[in-house]
């Protein structure tokens, strides 16, 4: 017999246009949009809360706000227990769960409320201790210093202070918040940068570990300058240029920037870093050939050059001398004490001589100043002490004090302009250049003994018969000139680059890129954009180039703006670093230094409300 099937297909004409533009099925309850009628909160007891419906005898929550949803919850609940109540009973008991409900509503929100703002004062003050470079012990003390505030000034407010939460570690991951907050914010900056540069430098802590700074500066379409800490990683191994070169892939990797918008990477003097080869520059330009990508501009830092410089001066025969004459003065407390209060019975113009240390190059000139200018106090001084020093009285020797302290004024004067945030390459080149030119005018005056320039000699002339020997200053200053030739000769060949950023108005067209020609020429024929450039900073001129017809010129001038003219910052960072991680703090973490070099360095304001809304259950207040 054969088998019947029970199951057949049935076709149904479906029109497939009408069903692909069906929205996707809904609850039928959030279609029905149902609002709340008064009248249920009195024959029911509830009110409307956020969208559903609140029993006010139990609490519970009733999600859909259906009449027959509502009676049923009533009536199985509450109802044997206040179907009693009619009229204005039940009208009275209605008003008084009421008033109760909105009380305990008021109480929870102003916990709420003082626990964020306990929460939000336990970040604010764990960034002004990390910006300050301060322990994160102290946190504990400002609360003590808070609590005794309070007990003498408003006592009935004490246990809103009490729930500030400062103790070290809590003030440790709020430091850690803080650091991440601005890491994010650097890294949305990032997003948005047409070109960027960056500045590296290393050194080593007070544990000897070799610790990268990695700083970026980036300008987005509007010309906004980001100039950022981006990292400050430690070094445990080696720290050849192939790992560095790892260090600041890694980098780059997290805040998402490409090899083909690097426009200039400024390093330090040392061979890790500028070699072309093993370096850290010769494996970014490797980057970039693989990539097919044009190599960035590199500089090696002008600061630690003009440095080198001075350590190549034949000075020795002078600071020698000084340096000892001056740590026999310090170096005792009652030489020093009483040398200290010497000036000033014989009305000399400066009180006390500074130290000199051979790391801060810079105190050379600050030194050779002072010394010069107590020479007389200092040889009275010495004597009395059984301490003579016969240079002071050869004169010959004094000439080559007076030299030097000049020559090494003029270096300090070049460092403090290259110094500084946010400057301009143009800026600093036009610097350097200055300072050669006035290298060769010097250097020709000295041959005839012309000390114009030199205040100390100018000085000491007055006061001795001899001639100026013009022969040690004159060696000097053509052994600078040969190191600021040598030294200053990779940034020499972005002269042509820099000067046509610094004034478009006067270069040569034919010398330019072909993408760059003819905008030139019709910014060289706006009379009204001469009248901007000449009232304007550079960077606001550019800006306010019209970006339809100069878009290939506001391209160029940006990538110029992002370049570091010097390592400054990360000079800065590391001076910074020497006083937070010390010989007290020298178990700190390196997460921990990271983010308060980063807080410390910041121009991001930290984002306190975005961090409390993140990690509501984190920033709980505990007694501490």
């Amino acid at each position: 017999m054969p088998r019947v099937s029970l199951f057949c297909v049935v076709l149904i004409p479906v029109d497939i246009h009408q069903s692909l533009s069906k929205p996707q099925n809904k609850r039928k309850v959030d279609l029905e949009c149902r609002a709340f009628k008064a009248e249920w909160s009195e024959n029911y007891f509830v009110t409307e809360l956020d969208g559903k419906a609140l029993c006010l005898l139990c609490s519970d929550t009733i999600a859909v706000l259906k009449e027959y949803n509502i009676r049923r919850h009533y009536q199985t609940k509450h109802s044997a227990q206040y179907s009693q109540l009619t009229g204005k009973e039940r009208s009275q008991k209605l008003e008084t769960l009421k008033r109760s409900i909105s009380l305990q509503r008021s109480f929870f929100t102003k916990m709420k409320n003082e626990n964020k703002a306990a929460s939000k004062v336990s970040l604010r003050v764990a960034h002004l201790l990390a910006k300050e470079g301060k322990p994160f012990t102290d946190g504990e003390l400002i609360k003590s210093c808070l609590i005794v505030a309070v007990e003498e000034m408003c006592p009935e407010k004490m246990n809103l202070f009490n729930n500030i939460s400062l103790s070290a570690r809590t003030v440790a991951r709020r430091v850690e918040d803080i650091g991440s907050n601005i890491t994010n914010q650097l890294i949305n900056k990032a997003n948005d940068f047409e070109w960027f540069s960056l500045a590296l430098d290393e050194s080593t802590d007070i544990t000897d570990t070799a610790q990268l700074l990695l700083f970026i500066r980036g300008v987005n379409a509007d010309f906004e300058v980001t100039e950022e800490l981006a990292s400050m990683n430690s070094l445990r191994g080696t720290t050849t240029g192939e790992d560095i070169f790892k260090e600041v892939e890694e980098i780059l990797t997290k805040y998402n920037l490409k090899s083909n918008q690097l426009k200039c990477v400024t390093t330090d003097g040392g061979k890790n870093m500028s070699g072309t080869g093993k370096g850290l520059v010769g494996s970014i330009y490797t980057a970039c050939e693989n990539a097919r990508c044009t190599r960035p501009m590199v500089i090696h830092c002008i600061i630690h050059q003009h440095v080198l410089c001075g350590k190549y001066l034949n000075l020795s025969c002078v600071l020698e001398p000084v340096v000892s004459t001056v740590n026999f003065i310090r170096s005792r407390g009652l030489n020093h004490r009483q040398f200290r209060d010497f000036p000033s019975k014989v009305e000399a113009e400066y009180p006390d001589l500074p130290y000199h240390t051979a790391v801060r190059w810079l105190s050379s000139g600050k030194v050779l100043l002072r010394f010069f200018e107590l020479r007389a106090e200092i040889e009275i001084f010495l004597n009395e002490k059984k301490h003579p020093q016969p240079l002071l009285s050869n004169t010959e020797w004094l000439w080559k004090l007076a030299s030097a302290a000049d020559i090494m004024g003029f270096l300090n004067g070049l460092n403090l302009k290259l110094q500084g945030k946010t400057v301009l390459i143009c800026e600093t080149y036009t610097a350097v250049k200055s300072f050669r030119r006035q290298l060769a005018l010097i250097e020709s005056q000295i041959m005839s003994s012309c000390v114009v320039h030199f205040l100390c000699c100018q000085t000491l002339k007055e006061e001795v018969d001899s001639p100026f020997p013009h022969e040690f200053a004159g060696d000097i200053f053509s052994e600078l000139k040969k190191q600021f030739q040598q030294r200053f000769s990779d940034i020499d060949a972005s002269a042509v680059d820099i000067s046509r950023f610094e004034n478009p108005f006067n270069c040569t067209i034919e010398e330019l890129s072909p993408n760059l020609q003819l905008e030139v020429i019709n910014l060289q024929c706006d009379n009204m954009l001469k009248g901007k450039f000449q009232e304007n900073t550079l960077t606001e001129f550019y800006k306010c180039l019209p970006s339809d017809e100069y878009g290939e010129l506001r391209s160029y001038a940006r990538g110029l703006i992002s370049v570091f003219g010097s390592t400054y910052l990360c000079e800065e960072t590391f001076s910074k670093m020497k006083y937070v991680k010390s010989q007290y703090r020298s178990a700190l973490t390196d997460e921990h230094l990271q983010s308060i070099m980063m807080i410390g360095s910041t121009n991001f304001d930290p984002q306190f409300e975005e961090m409390l809304s993140k990690k509501k259950n984190s920033f709980i207040p505990l007694v501490a």
